[in-house]
Parts: C-alpha cells; structure tokens; sequence
C-alpha cells in the first residue's frame, strides 16, 4: 500500500482499469493528439477527480465558477469536441455510447452515457482567457474547435502509451517520494533549460521541503521553443553538478499549454498535487501569455480557494535576477537597485546567441548548461 503524503484532488487518486467489451458501438471518433493527452491524463489520474470528457452542467460551471457541479475546483473545461456531421450521425445511430480510437486506428475508450451540447464560444474564450481577441493564442485555440461538445463517462479499453522520455504516472511518482522518505515535495514547471533564477528559486524552496519535483511540460511545441530532449539534458546537467543527491527527482508531463494564466497555474497546481507533490512554485510570470494579465494574477488566483479545497501549498516568488551590483541573484524583495543593475536576457536573445554557438553570460546561465546547449545544431522545434 502506497502512503500517500497528501490526498489527490478531489479526495482519491482515479486510476482506469482497461476493460474488454463484446459489442461495439456503432459511430466512432478519431481523436487528435490534443485530445489523446486529455484522456491519457483522464485516465491515469493526472487530472483527478475527472473521470469524463465534462457534460453541459459541468462545462458551464467550470467556465462561471471554476469549479464542478459538486463543487469541488477545477478552473478549465476538459472537452472534447465534434462536428455537426458527427452530431447527425450519432443521432441516426440511435447509440448512447461511441468508440474512441486513434489514427492508427487503435481503440483507446469508450464514452458512454454521452451528452452533446452546443456552446458559445464568445463565453468560454471570455471567462477562461479574459478576452475574446483572437490573437490571444488561447481564445485562437477555442475558435478553432468544432461546434459541439461530447461528454460523460469513460471505458477504457487500453493503455495510452505516449512514449513519452522520463515520464512516471502519478502512482509511479508517489511510490518514488514514497521510497525517498519525502514528506514535503516542492514542484517546479518549466518548458525551457535552466538558468540561475530558476536555480534560485529551487533551491530557496528546497530550504523548506524534503524534496523537488522539476516536471517539464512536454508536448506539441511551437516553432522556436527547445526540443523536449534538450531541456532534459540541460537539468539533468544542472541536477548532477549543482544538486545534493537524491534531492531532485526530475520527471516530464504530457499537457498541451491552454494559455489560460491565470486559471492555467490552478491547473497546473492540481496535476502537481495529484502526483504527490505538497508545495508548488508559482512566479510572477507562471504560464505567461503576453500582456493579457496583470502581474500578480497567477498567484492572486489561489486567495479564491479555502485550504480545503486546494491541499497543495502555494509558494509565490518575485522574479529572481542577476543583480551586478549585488553580485549575486536576487529579488524586488531583496535587492534595493535598479532593473538596469540587473541581467535581462530574454528567450529570444537566449536562442540567437545558441544558434549564433555564443556561450550566455555566467550570470544567466551555467556555462556547462550553455555549452550544451550550444553543442547541438537542432536543438529547436521546427
């Protein structure tokens, strides 16, 4: 029996046990990679308590109130989207279930019971995101959803194998902390390598916690962001040289970005305290999407919930910078001098001078990080 240090959302850890059906439902639906990753993370528990695409009720209440029918938190709609002609079809078929497959064909899951509603799309881009412009990658993502939404309960008929590089379920993880005698674990998300801020801010966590978590979020990219596997070599190097053993456990997570800071940090602590984790970072910038949002919303998001309803705790950083006349890393908090006493080095510059083989300043990132990173030709997404 796995102790558990801290319950998972919603109570209990949901965890999908394949089941063989005799007789297959007449319509079926090709899911998208988007759409394989919400349910591989339906169905081993990432993103308990949901054990369903979300019905109409809930989808409204998620969008109005950032929590389910029964109450409990949950800040944005999982949900799976149809098109009119679909809609037709499962109405002729006459059927309340359907088979859900890939594009290899392979049958994942069935949905049963199911539900399919309409929905304005005005309301869900403007509740979750904010706004309704388009250029808002968010809302853009939104628009391009089909015009119904299907939804209730789950079968799953295999396993969702993502073949994914240094990825533990939630119970792997758990047994892992477990193992390690880590009562408190501190989570940390990044999609990009380490540099000494992100350093900073983990190691001033580690002063309160047993352990880190680094969970990278791992997934369909845009142009120009790191590769997957250069990311995992970059901590990797940063663990080894700079990390007292056994301290970090580092580990990558399947999740398309929705681009909904702030709600997206609420998520994104949910899927950390599944996985066991007691505390998570959230800085100033968590899950950034340009100038939609105002400074602080990432954190100022969690004074809407009780303790009781988000266990995991909440350790909300200021930026964290290289000061020259401080000589060292430091916050607003700490550091009396002025932003152009500190190191600014924006992603964009960071890739112009990899690509451009020009190793970063050592105030920005460790050398032996840079140099890594600069070894390789193709280390960006196309």
């Amino acid at each position: 029996m796995i102790r558990q240090n801290i319950q998972a959302h919603g109570g209990k850890l949901i965890i999908f046990e394949k089941t063989k059906i005799t007789e297959k439902p007449h319509f079926e639906i090709t899911l998208n990679d988007e759409q394989i990753v919400d349910l591989h993370n339906i169905a081993n528990g990432t993103y308990s308590p949901l054990t369903w695409f979300l019905r109409k009720d809930d989808f409204l209440s998620v969008l109005v109130s950032m929590r389910l029918t029964n109450w409990i938190v949950w800040p944005i709609p999982i949900v799976l989207d149809i098109s009119e002609t679909d809609k037709k079809q499962i109405e002729l078929s006459k059927q309340n279930s359907i088979l859900l497959k890939d594009s290899s064909w392979n049958k994942l899951a069935i949905l049963e019971n199911i539900e399919v509603y309409s929905y304005s799309k005005k309301d869900f881009a403007n509740y979750v995101f904010k706004t309704i412009e388009q250029d808002h990658p968010g809302v853009k993502m939104v628009y391009e959803l089909k015009d119904y939404l299907i939804g209730w309960n789950i079968i799953l008929l295999d396993d969702i194998n993502l073949d994914l590089p240094k990825y533990f379920s939630p119970v792997e993880i758990r047994k892992i902390f477990q193992d390690k005698n880590w009562n408190t674990v501190v989570a940390f998300q990044t999609r990009n390598p380490p540099h000494v801020s992100h350093e900073y801010l983990q190691k001033c966590a580690l002063e309160w916690c047993n352990g880190l978590f680094i969970n990278p979020v791992i997934w369909k990219k845009k142009s120009w962001d790191f590769k997957d596997e250069y990311i995992l070599g970059a901590y990797e190097r940063l663990i080894k040289n700079y990390y007292k053993p056994d301290s970090v456990h580092l580990s990558t997570l399947p999740l398309t970005f929705k681009y909904a800071w702030p709600r997206e940090a609420v998520l994104h602590a949910i899927i950390r305290q599944n996985f066991g984790c007691t505390h998570m970072i959230v800085g100033r910038d968590h899950a950034w999407v340009w100038s939609y949002y105002g400074t602080y919303d990432a954190q100022n998001i969690f004074n809407n919930f009780r303790d009781d309803e988000l266990k995991i705790k909440i350790l909300k950083y200021e930026n964290a910078w290289f000061c020259n006349i401080c000589n060292t890393v430091t916050t607003n908090k700490t550091c009396p001098h002025s932003d152009s006493d500190k190191m600014h080095i924006s992603w964009t510059e960071v890739r112009r001078k990899i690509q451009n083989k020009e190793i970063l300043p050592s105030s920005f990132m460790r050398k032996e990080i840079s140099e890594y990173l600069i070894e390789w030709e193709n280390q960006f997404v196309n």
